[in-house]
Parts: C-alpha cells; structure tokens; sequence
C-alpha cells in the first residue's frame, strides 16, 4: 500500500483518511494538502480513495485551499454519490428479481458498505456491483439477468446493462460462487444463510449484505489478499463495530498484521477498537 514515491506527509494524510476519527485526523490532513496539494492528490487517486478526500474536505474545510481545487472535490463527490445511487438502485431491484427467483445474494465490496460506514456520501469509491450466489444457483440467476436486460461476459462471471445516462451509461454486476477470501471455513450456502439486510433511504426494501462477522473477516482476508488504503478504510469502520469472531482464520490474521503494520497500537489480534482510540497518532 505504501508507494515509494509518496512523500511522508502525503502518506501520513491517507492514513488519517483511512483511520477516519474526523476533527483528529485535521492537523495531520490540513498540513498536508496545503503543503503538498499535488502529492497527497496523486496518492490519493492511486489509492483510490480520492472521493474520501474530497468528502472529508468538504466536512472539514481548510480555508488555505483554493476554491477550484474545492469546487472540483465536490462536484467528484456528487458524481460519485450520483453513481453510487445508481448501483444501488439496480442492486435492490437485482436482489429482488433473485429472491423473487428463490435465488438467495447478498451484495459484496464497496455497496455493502457505503452506507453504514460512509453515510452515503459518496466518499466510498468502487465501479460495480459484486453479487455472492450459491454455486447451485447460477442457471437461475442468469435467467434472471438476461430478464433484468442484462448481457454476459463470455464466462458469465461479468453481466452488463446499458442505461442510457450519461453519468453512469453502464452497469456492471460481477458474480460469484465461492468467496476464497472469506476469512471462513463456512461455505457459501452456510454465508448466505446468515446474510443481513441494511435499508437506506429513501429506499423501503433491504440490501442484502453479509452479516457484520462475516463481513470483517472478508474484509480483512482482501486485505490480506491484496493490501489497499480503501480496504484498510473498510477494515478500521467495521471494527469499530465488530469484534473478528474467533478462533481467527489465518486470512484474518494476516489481515489484521497490514494494519497494523500501519498502525502499530492496534492490538495483537482482531478486535474491536473503542471509537476514541487514535493509533495514527
């Protein structure tokens, strides 16, 4: 996750990002953005939590910040709030042509946790909709699909459906059957019997998403997987309100051992972190 050519301010501000305590995280974020504007900006396009700069920016102002360079953070916010809308959208009513189908899903990755942990503000950055099906259950979720207006990939792995608007003219929903980064010996069925439903306004269905547990283990087995700022972001939210069952998986721990390396004051082992804990101190 640490890029060389990164400078210490740069990378000591997305770690603030990604530690996300608001008002404690100013100081280190403000100094760096006034100092080096054009790296922490570069870092954070690389890292992929652009649009949690911008919405951290625009919930904490730094009055030495040019007014073009706000302007644009909020205006790539509300796009990414736009777009975030629309994968939702088309996730409920994907889910509910499934459930409809007696084909159980839940909704993994960036949508499964832009509300809860980010408020739908559009700070969480992701580009489509990841679905976890029963490995039982493919033939029936590719009819349902292909009804939804759906186009496959040459594998079925990826379905495509354009829209028409110009912000989000595509929306791409990736499946899959088995979770190898789960985090747990459980299998699928076993996941998606324990699933979870989030309702996000103005919306009056549920989301379906994994259940708290099940979701930090995932998190932190991806993290473990493939280290990535905007992962490490969802790890530190999710344990600040679930405590990784154990015993831990090994993906878990190893997981848990990439944040620490960035925030050496987590415990030892997974666990849940009181709110005012402030380890990138």
């Amino acid at each position: 996750m640490t890029d060389q050519r990164t400078s210490r301010l740069a990378e000591d501000a997305v770690r603030a990002l990604c530690w996300g305590t608001g008002v404690d995280s100013y100081e280190t974020i403000a100094r760096a953005v006034v100092a080096e504007l054009g790296a922490v900006l570069e870092q954070s396009v690389r890292s992929k939590i652009f649009c949690l700069l911008a919405a951290y920016l625009h919930d904490h102002p730094v009055p030495e910040l040019d007014r073009a360079v706000t302007r644009f953070l909020d205006s790539t916010l509300r796009t990414n709030r736009y777009k975030a809308h629309a994968c939702r959208v088309a996730a409920l009513a994907d889910t509910a042509a499934l459930r409809t189908a007696g084909v159980s899903a839940v909704v993994l990755g960036g949508l499964s946790v832009e509300h809860a942990f980010y408020a739908s503000t559009g700070a969480r950055q992701f580009s489509d909709v990841d679905l976890l099906i029963a490995p039982g259950d493919a033939d029936r979720t590719y009819t349902v699909l292909h009804t939804q207006g759906y186009q496959p990939s040459r594998d079925n792995g990826t379905w495509t459906r354009k829209t028409g608007d110009p912000i989000v003219p595509l929306i791409v929903v990736d499946l899959a059957t088995t979770l190898p980064h789960s985090g747990t010996d459980d299998d699928v069925p076993c996941l998606l019997a324990r699933r979870t439903g989030i309702i996000v306004p103005p919306h009056d269905h549920p989301l379906p998403i994994l259940a708290p547990s099940d979701a930090v283990n995932h998190t932190l087995a991806r993290l473990a997987a493939r280290p990535r700022w905007a992962l490490a972001a969802d790890a530190i939210r999710q344990v600040r309100v679930t405590t990784p069952p154990a015993p831990h998986h090994a993906d878990v721990l190893a997981g848990w051992s990439v944040l620490r390396s960035h925030w050496p004051l987590l415990p030892a082992d997974p666990a849940r972190l009181p709110v005012d804990e402030e380890p990138h101190r």
